[in-house]
């Protein structure tokens, strides 16, 4: 399936009663292009018929944060508190949004709970993951909330100097806001969670996904908020946190290998079956309960900005997980999605696809 045909289909679950020519509008091709996709697409078994009934597919469930990022990057290498020089860079971001905007490039149908407020930043972000092929019907709309923002200013190095995450809205994302999701999360195949959620959030996932026997993939979001995810250590079936993150779970400094070998076999014994721990140098640790454990390099590829590119790590490990790969399998292709991440300076390249990351894969 190639990725106007992967658009098509995200098109049509969004609204399976658009008219071809809208469809055509949205493309920017002729409506009898298609026409010809649409039968492609029936051929292959996506589509079982008229009125756009698609095949199902299991889907993930996000949850976490949606923001506006703005990056001010700093002509200076020491910016001065004063009005400094520089570029400013507002986009739609956090961490859970990112993630399932990755996801539904490469294809899968992702569904994004979360909270906006009802202000211009809640609407275009709405709006914008929403064209990304992202389902935001269970995102929350809060009235008199501003929507989260996160606003960060760096250096000509592109080395962050400072940055403030304002995710207040989600502490009202409490659990009877979370209970109308209910039923999504029932039929899951997976659930990805960030730890911008509050600690009642995170119990309320856990217990649902548990419930229904849905597999947890966590993303620890920062140092300040990784201890959230202390309690349901047994619970997760993926976790990836950076090294930073690793001493605050296992409670110890992680300075060598040894260590870092150490923090990931007590996680394994508290439960948690798969970790993969992001380097300083944007390689990967990964260890499975099984015993399993290896380490990747990124592949060899153009850097512009490595901002987003764990989001997109975490993405083509859902993305394995939901393709029946083993974990080398997804842990590389995962890599070759952060890679293409950091050939842009958007936090979500457009160029991300399946065939652009299997692109980047070692020949067999």
């Amino acid at each position: 399936m190639n990725d106007r045909e992967k658009r098509i289909l995200n098109i049509l679950r969004r609204n399976p009663l658009i008219q071809q020519h809208e469809i055509a509008d949205i493309l920017q091709i002729s409506r009898s292009r298609v026409a010809a996709h649409i039968m492609d697409l029936m051929r292959k078994g996506a589509i079982k018929g008229k009125g756009y009934i698609l095949t199902e597919q299991e889907y993930c469930v996000a949850l976490g944060a949606i923001n506006m990022d703005i990056r001010g990057m700093a002509d200076i290498h020491y910016p001065q508190p004063a009005s400094n020089p520089g570029n400013i860079l507002c986009s739609p971001g956090g961490v859970a949004r990112n993630i399932a905007h990755n996801l539904a490039q490469l294809g899968r149908d992702v569904h994004l709970i979360s909270a906006v407020g009802s202000d211009f930043y809640g609407e275009t972000l709405l709006e914008q993951t929403r064209q990304a092929g992202v389902n935001v019907q269970s995102c929350i709309r809060l009235h008199g909330q501003n929507t989260a923002t996160y606003l960060s200013i760096a250096n000509p190095q592109e080395e962050t100097v400072l940055a403030i995450n304002d995710t207040h809205i989600l502490s009202s994302l409490t659990p009877q806001l979370l209970n109308q999701s209910r039923d999504l999360l029932a039929h899951a195949g997976v659930v990805l969670v960030d730890c911008n959620l509050t600690e009642q959030a995170l119990e309320w996932v856990f217990t649902q996904a548990q419930a229904h026997a849905a597999p947890v993939f966590v993303d620890t979001v920062s140092e300040f908020k990784a201890h959230k995810i202390r309690p349901w250590l047994s619970r997760i079936h993926t976790l990836k946190p950076t090294r930073q993150e690793l001493q605050i779970l296992w409670g110890q400094p992680v300075v060598s290998e040894e260590d870092r070998l150490a923090a990931v076999q007590w996680l394994h014994e508290r439960g948690t079956q798969r970790v993969v721990v992001c380097l300083d140098d944007d390689a990967v640790f990964c260890s499975d309960i099984s015993g399993e454990h290896f380490q990747l390099a990124p592949p060899d590829h153009t850097a512009v900005d490595s901002f987003g590119a764990d989001d997109a790590l975490m993405a083509g490990l859902l993305y394995g997980y939901l393709e029946g790969n083993d974990f080398a399998e997804s842990a590389r292709f995962a890599m070759a999605c952060a890679a293409i991440a950091r050939a842009s300076d958007s936090i979500n390249n457009p160029s991300l696809s399946v065939e652009n990351a299997q692109a980047l894969l070692p020949v067999a």
